[in-house]
C-alpha cells in the first residue's frame, strides 16, 4: 500500500500527468517538454525526475524521454480513472460494480461520449439507432418492451433486431409477445446495463443505487472504442441468453 500511495502521489500533479501524456504520444526532449508546460527547464526537470524515480519514464540514448514498460501499462489504466472521475456525480448514484472485471477494466473506452440527460434524450438516441440502422439493432432493457409494435414496425426492414430482457420480466406474458420476422429475443437472469446500438452508434445506461436501470440518464457515442465496449457487453449477455426466437437474417 505504501508503494501505491507513493505512485498515486507522483501522479497527483497536473503538470506530471501532462508530461506523462505528452511522452506517451511522442519522444520529446527536456526543452520540448518544458514548452508543453510553459515552464522552465529546471521545473520540468524536477517533474521528470519524479516520474523517473517512480519508474514511469526513462531517458533514451538520443536524449528523448519515453515511457518504460511499467509506464505503458499505467497508460492503459488511466482512461478508466479519467472517465469515472469526469462523471463522478453520476457514479456516486449509479452502481457498475456488478459488471464483469473485463468490462470494468475497459470502462475507459467509454471516455469519448456525450451524456444523455432525461428520458427524452435517451429515447431520442434509441430512435436514432433505429432510423440509421442498416445492418442490425441490438437492445438490452430490464423492462417489458413492446416487442409486438417493435416487430410490426420493422418487420420489413433490412436489419435484424435483437432484444435482451430478464426472463422474469415476461413471465406470464410471453404468449402475448408476437415477434416480427426480423426480431430475435434473448432471455437472461439479469441485465447489467441498458444498451441501444446499431453498427455505427451506441448508447449505454447503468443501474441506479437500487439496482434498477436508470433511463433518465446515460452515455452515447459514435466512437469506435465506445461502440466496441457496448457491442462486447451485448454479446456477453447474448451468449448466455436463452434465445426465444431465431427468426430473421
Amino acid at each position: 500500500m505504501e508503494e501505491l500511495a507513493e505512485l498515486l502521489f507522483t501522479l497527483a500533479s497536473v503538470d506530471r500527468l501532462t508530461l506523462f501524456s505528452a511522452i506517451a504520444k511522442e519522444r520529446l526532449r527536456l526543452t520540448q517538454l518544458a514548452a508543453k508546460l510553459s515552464a522552465t527547464t529546471q521545473e520540468t526537470s524536477r517533474h521528470l525526475s519524479r516520474l523517473q524515480e517512480a519508474g514511469i519514464v526513462e531517458k533514451g540514448t538520443d536524449g528523448c524521454l519515453l515511457l518504460t514498460p511499467f509506464g505503458r501499462s499505467l497508460l492503459v489504466l488511466l482512461p478508466s480513472l479519467e472517465f469515472l472521475t469526469e462523471h463522478r456525480k453520476y457514479f456516486l448514484t449509479h452502481d457498475i460494480s456488478a459488471l464483469p472485471p473485463m468490462f470494468l477494466e475497459r470502462i475507459g473506452e467509454l471516455r469519448e461520449c456525450e451524456r444523455a440527460h432525461g428520458v427524452g434524450e435517451v429515447l431520442a438516441h434509441t430512435s436514432r439507432v433505429f432510423r440509421e440502422a442498416r445492418s442490425y439493432v441490438w437492445l438490452i432493457s430490464d423492462n417489458v418492451m413492446d416487442l409486438r409494435s417493435l416487430g410490426g414496425a420493422d418487420a420489413a426492414a433490412d436489419f435484424t433486431v435483437r432484444a435482451i430482457v430478464p426472463a422474469a420480466s415476461i413471465n406470464g406474458a410471453s404468449q402475448n409477445v408476437e415477434l416480427g420476422k426480423a426480431v430475435q429475443l434473448g432471455l437472461v437472469d439479469k441485465v447489467l446495463a441498458g444498451l441501444a446500438l446499431n453498427e455505427k452508434t451506441a448508447g449505454v445506461l447503468f443501474p441506479d443505487s437500487s439496482g434498477k436501470l436508470d433511463f433518465d440518464s446515460g452515455f452515447a457515442s459514435d466512437d469506435p472504442r465506445f461502440h466496441r465496449w457496448c457491442e462486447d457487453l451485448f454479446m456477453f449477455h447474448w451468449n448466455r441468453a436463452m434465445i426465444a426466437s431465431r427468426s430473421g437474417h
